[in-house]
């Protein structure tokens, strides 16, 4: 596939396949599709830019990006879930055996950048839309450029060595663009940029995004909040320690959202006010049963490929008396775990005609953001347990001990991200910005091993003129 001179409205008018370049083949199709439209019609009106901006956030569904493969692999390629099922490419990812032909990671590299295309197109055309007022362009713009910035935090993540806080962060990235691509020629192939590089555009996007969005957003799409949410991670990962609490904590004083009274209401209430973003299901609008999280979450009896079930470690090491890992005798019990045919499943993924929603940023996770910038940065232990202690009460345990500080602290709050944020495509993220051992069901990486990170695809190496094999990341 190849980029088109021109886009078929179908999705949202806008998907130039083939992104950067960096799949499929490197021939420019030329040939003018039927009942196609240039990108001068495609944004030529604020109700044809609207179609484009469904059109970006339609492409965060895809199963490489949140409605598949990657969000389920972050947990069984950790200390969260196991895979059992005959997909040979998974039992490779849960192994630590991938190569650079890995399709699954192919789908992760393309289905990002085909989102970044997307979100491109926009911030270069926005502006030029007649009879949008700088409202308008501001939201078109503020918008697109959230999306940018959550697709580059997963590809820097998934792809390069963690941001070291202090450091040059000047080791391999991911490929940078920022401007729409639609041909194929040689001028839009691109070496990969430095974790740094691609941080500080992350940052710049965000930022730019605060200042022209709205406050509210509709939990499917961005506004000031959900941003200033997504920057507060961000800051996180950065190690900025202060920064990340400061602005979790003013997500967290937000009206519109709010704690839940159970831990379980996010996923039975997709209204929930403690999501804060989340990516949109329907049964008729999702990447398919071979792809979406409930198909391999479900037991085969109620309508899944039963592949994917909670590690007996993840059980074992839970504290008593937390209705995260409590087990429900039945599907939408009274925990987030029920048991079904002699094994336990989680409670988050149950619609079997695939219309869960995907929650990327809810207000617990601020919590624990906010707690683990207080007890690492300037901030006191007393705040930082305050903040901790209302994830772990919600679930149904007590108080840490008045005196835990330090490490011991941080600690906890790990623990606690661990058990808030299973299953939704966390944690193996976690324990490698933190530098720990990553323990899958069948295998373990040790800092510094060469599969901690995912290989660049061959097929993106081999259509980019500016790649080639020492290109690559170590070890593939």
């Amino acid at each position: 596939m190849g980029y088109q001179s021109t886009i078929k409205p179908l999705l949202a008018a806008l998907v130039v396949t083939g992104l950067l370049g960096l799949m499929g083949c490197d021939q420019t199709i030329n040939k003018q599709p039927e009942q196609s439209i240039s990108i001068g019609q495609l944004f030529e009106d604020s109700t044809a830019a609207s179609r484009a901006l469904v059109g970006a956030y339609d492409g965060l569904q895809a199963n490489g990006v949140y409605g598949g493969f990657p969000t389920m692999a972050a947990d069984f390629t950790a200390d969260i879930a196991n895979f059992s099922g005959s997909f040979t490419t998974w039992q490779q990812a849960q192994a630590f055996n991938l190569s650079s032909t890995h399709g699954p990671t192919l789908n992760i590299w393309a289905d990002h950048y085909n989102v970044i295309n997307r979100a491109n197109l926009i911030i270069d055309n926005a502006s030029g839309i007649d009879g949008l007022s700088q409202a308008g362009v501001d939201e078109f713009v503020g918008q697109a450029k959230f999306i940018r910035a959550l697709a580059y935090f997963n590809l820097v993540r998934w792809f390069a060595q963690p941001f070291e806080p202090g450091a040059s962060n000047d080791q391999p990235g991911v490929i940078l663009a920022t401007t729409g691509v639609q041909t194929t020629e040689p001028e839009f192939n691109k070496p990969r940029a430095s974790v740094g590089e691609i941080y500080s555009q992350i940052r710049t996007d965000l930022e730019d995004a605060i200042s022209r969005l709205e406050v509210e957003g509709s939990r499917t799409r961005a506004g000031q909040a959900v941003a200033n949410a997504l920057l507060a991670k961000v800051s996180l990962y950065q190690g900025r320690w202060d920064e990340a609490a400061s602005r979790a904590q003013s997500v967290i004083q937000q009206s519109e959202f709010e704690l839940s009274d159970s831990p379980r209401t996010p996923y039975f209430n997709e209204a929930s006010s403690e999501i804060i973003f989340q990516i949109a299901y329907s049964s008729t609008d999702n990447t398919g049963t071979n792809d979406f999280m409930s198909s391999f979450y479900l037991p085969g009896d109620l309508g899944g490929r039963g592949d994917i079930n909670p590690l007996s470690s993840f059980l074992d090491d839970a504290e008593s008396g937390d209705i995260r890992t409590g087990v429900s005798p039945q599907v939408e019990g009274d925990s987030l775990l029920y048991e079904f045919g002699g094994n336990i499943w989680t409670n988050k993924w149950t619609e079997n005609s695939f219309a869960d929603d995907m929650p990327v940023l809810r207000v617990a996770e601020m919590y624990l953001i906010r707690a683990e910038g207080l007890a690492r940065g300037s901030g006191t232990a007393s705040d930082a347990r305050a903040a901790v202690n209302e994830v772990r009460n919600r679930a149904g345990l007590g108080d840490v001990p008045s005196s835990l500080s330090g490490q011991d602290l941080i600690d906890e709050i790990i623990t606690q991200r661990r058990y808030e944020l299973a299953f939704e495509g966390d944690r193996r993220h976690d324990l490698q910005r933190l530098g720990r051992a990553i323990n899958s069901g069948t295998g373990t990486l040790q800092p510094g091993d060469a599969q901690r990170i995912l290989p660049i695809p061959n097929r993106a190496i081999q259509v980019n003129d500016a790649l080639d094999q020492s290109s690559q990341n170590p070890g593939y």
